[in-house]
């Protein structure tokens, strides 16, 4: 499939992490249609081994390569996996963290929809305990990441939009800025940065003038 995204030829690994049900698969499944190479559930031991190797041979994976690391390693491993992603970048490597996350109640209820099974329910462990876990398993490489995205609220379709402007289509040493408008009726945006309250602004509708322009228009 021919490649559609903007990047420059600079080597770049984007590690995809997150709760499972949070939509990991699909970000990985995104980052591979635009030509990302792509790994999941990749040992933690490799992956160091594995970005030095992309980055000084990019001919190897075009240079664009996103790995898939989740609570499935152990957690010894994933504790020590920021201090890795530190040398990586130290090294001037272009190595991004996404993370994924979600309600416990809605990923609860995505795992009742589809039947599928927690990766770490055992014997001992219900679906719900097994979510508190894996979230606290996961709690180094959520502080580690530049980028959080909470799925919540976000559909599929909204997801992969996410995930082609945020990482695909988003320049190595460039900043990612996504503006939303809202209404507070439904609540604010789960993954806002920072949220500015517009309700204080006269509304151009009760002003007869303006009220056929649209923002488009300087008035």
């Amino acid at each position: 499939m021919p490649s559609s995204n903007k990047h420059s030829n600079a080597p770049r690994v984007v590690l995809v992490t997150g709760l499972s049900g949070s939509g990991k698969s699909i970000a990985l499944q995104v980052l591979e249609d635009v030509g990302y190479y792509c790994i999941d559930n990749l040992p933690v031991s490799l992956f160091e081994a594995l970005a030095r190797d992309i980055t000084t041979n990019p001919a190897k994976a075009r240079g664009l390569t996103a790995v898939g690391i989740d609570a499935r390693s152990p957690g010894s491993e994933l504790a020590h996996l920021p201090d890795v992603i530190k040398r990586l970048r130290d090294h001037g490597i272009d190595c991004e963290v996404v993370f994924l996350d979600a309600d416990d109640a809605i990923l609860i209820q995505r795992f009742s929809e589809t039947r599928r099974r927690h990766p770490l329910t055992d014997e001992e462990h219900t679906l719900d305990e097994a979510i508190a876990l894996e979230r606290e398993t996961l709690t180094p490489l959520n502080e580690a990441a530049r980028l959080k995205i909470d799925t919540t609220r976000t559909s599929l379709h909204e997801l992969r939009s996410l995930i082609r402007a945020r990482v695909a289509e988003r320049q190595a040493e460039e900043m990612s800025i996504l503006l939303q408008s809202f209404g507070f009726k439904h609540g604010a945006p789960r993954n806002a940065d920072f949220v500015f309250d517009a309700r204080c602004l006269p509304n151009p509708h009760w002003q007869p003038e303006l009220r056929p322009l649209t923002g488009r228009d300087q008035p």
